[in-house]
């Protein structure tokens, strides 16, 4: 699902307070079940296998499911339920490629993210929905921080934070490792171990990444060749830089060139119709 363009749409969303009775009765749902429980235990059969579920657990259900759910009536469940769907730029669906059950915990961040969707959700103002949708947005976003990217495994340290931002100030620049190390006041050998612990990645791969994202937006742009686009993010080799944009983005650059050629033959082609 990476670099998807995403258009969730929210069918239900509910700050649900079990009762001793409760139930979902057994059905295929034709929508994303993603409900977070807040507090208690409950029990929820998913095509078929029965899981236990408590405090702090994201519950993942894929759209086509078999569902069903019980409370536990001696700890009863309270949740932020959500039936969506995802649907990408044309219109088709999109899965979410979260395991079913994960333990979340209990982060004050999300939380506050849950509040505030529910706030927009009952108040029901002009411009509810599109405010709802930036929310869930943000609530995805999180869950995708904390399941995928290894660098939100607890705070980042902040001599490592401090060469980050370095590193993005100076993307123009050549950046050597024992530049960063002297500016988070270690040593270069425990400055790369401590920066891969945190970041999933080594100094130089960070910064390779870094500078042909820059790149990339630089000739998204349309004023810029690739030899210029180059330049500006500290590469002197072309050869190097189309060689290492091929292999992190999976294109050369000089297919961003030819795309924003057709896109501006094709507008001119409407103006002129």
């Amino acid at each position: 699902m990476d670099d998807v363009e995403i258009n969730p749409q929210i069918e239900l969303f509910i700050n649900r307070h079990s009762t001793p009775s409760w139930v979902i009765e057994d059905a295929t749902t034709d929508f994303i079940d993603l409900t977070y429980i807040l507090k208690g235990r409950a029990y929820y059969a998913i095509n078929g296998t029965t899981y236990e579920v408590n405090q702090g657990d994201l519950i993942c259900i894929p759209k086509g499911s078999r569902r069903s759910a019980t409370t536990d009536p001696k700890n009863l469940m309270t949740s932020y339920a959500l039936n969506l769907h995802l649907y990408d730029l044309k219109g088709q669906d999109v899965h979410l490629p979260f395991p079913l059950i994960t333990h979340i915990g209990e982060p004050k961040e999300l939380n506050v993210l849950y509040n505030q969707l529910k706030l927009e959700w009952l108040k029901q103002n002009k411009g509810h929905k599109l405010k709802a949708r930036a929310l869930l947005l943000l609530i995805l976003h999180y869950y995708f921080k904390f399941l995928y990217d290894k660098s939100n495994n607890g705070s980042i340290d902040n001599r490592i934070q401090k060469a980050i931002r370095y590193i993005l100030s100076n993307l123009q620049s050549q950046i050597e490792v024992e530049e960063l190390a002297s500016i988070a006041g270690l040593t270069s050998a425990y400055f790369g171990t401590l920066f891969k612990k945190y970041m999933g990645a080594s100094v130089k791969e960070y910064i390779n990444r870094m500078k042909i994202n820059n790149a990339e937006n630089i000739l998204l742009s349309g004023e810029f060749s690739v030899q210029e686009a180059a330049y500006k993010c500290g590469f002197e080799d072309i050869y190097y830089f189309s060689k290492l944009f091929k292999k992190i983005k999976g294109f050369p650059p000089s297919r961003i060139l030819i795309n924003n050629s057709r896109s501006d033959r094709q507008e001119m082609d409407i103006l002129i119709k």
